[in-house]
């Protein structure tokens, strides 16, 4: 083993190995390169001389590296590309844990606005910063007014945390009475758009 560690071609194999690596982790035709790789160790190992048990001890080793190449690296670069979870993907799953719920109607106290409560529910296994909400104001099944609204009364909702919110939407005093009458909603719907997560 001593002799096969210190010969020269020994060493030409593991140079190619750690050259095709470096190389494979920056090419997406990962699969193609491994067996351009072994098929280049293989030739090596062939090629190594009139030694007969030199030659065989080195086209075993090329063989079994070439295999936990082909095997350890494919199975790694699988479950990188395959199971890790984008942040796209992350935002939806967390989206739906994170509900408005008892949306009502509330009066005002002051003229000319209306007023609604609601509760953001947050179920996900993270804390929440920077929450906005999109509020959408119906009358007689049509939509007449919506607002983004950015919940600065909740800095963070942690894991599991329920908070209630008091939105009032004024309406201008420069409409007719009968204006006022029709911009007033009778329904309000309301779904969360964007957060930040804290891990």
């Amino acid at each position: 083993m001593k002799k096969i560690i210190n010969s020269p071609i020994f060493i030409t194999v593991l140079a190619l190995t750690a050259l095709f690596i470096f190389h494979s982790r920056n090419k997406p035709t990962i699969a193609s390169e491994i067996e351009a790789a072994y098929d280049k160790l293989i030739a090596i190992a062939e090629d190594a001389g009139s030694d007969p048990k030199k030659t065989q001890a080195i086209h075993d080793f090329a063989q079994q590296i070439s295999k936990q190449i082909r095997e350890g690296f494919a199975a790694g670069f699988s479950s990188v590309g395959d199971g890790k979870e984008t942040d796209e993907t992350k935002f939806l799953r967390v989206k739906e844990a994170v509900t408005i719920e008892d949306m009502k109607e509330i009066p005002s106290q002051w003229d000319g606005r209306q007023a609604v409560l609601f509760s953001i529910n947050n179920q996900s296994e993270y804390a929440l910063t920077q929450i906005r909400v999109n509020l959408q104001y119906y009358k007689n099944g049509e939509l007449i007014d919506a607002n983004n609204k950015h919940l600065h009364e909740v800095r963070v909702l942690g894991s599991g945390d329920r908070v209630s919110i008091k939105e009032e939407r004024s309406i201008s005093n420069n409409l007719t009475d009968a204006e006022k009458e029709a911009f007033m909603f009778d329904e309000v719907q309301a779904v969360v758009t964007s957060f930040r997560i804290n891990e």
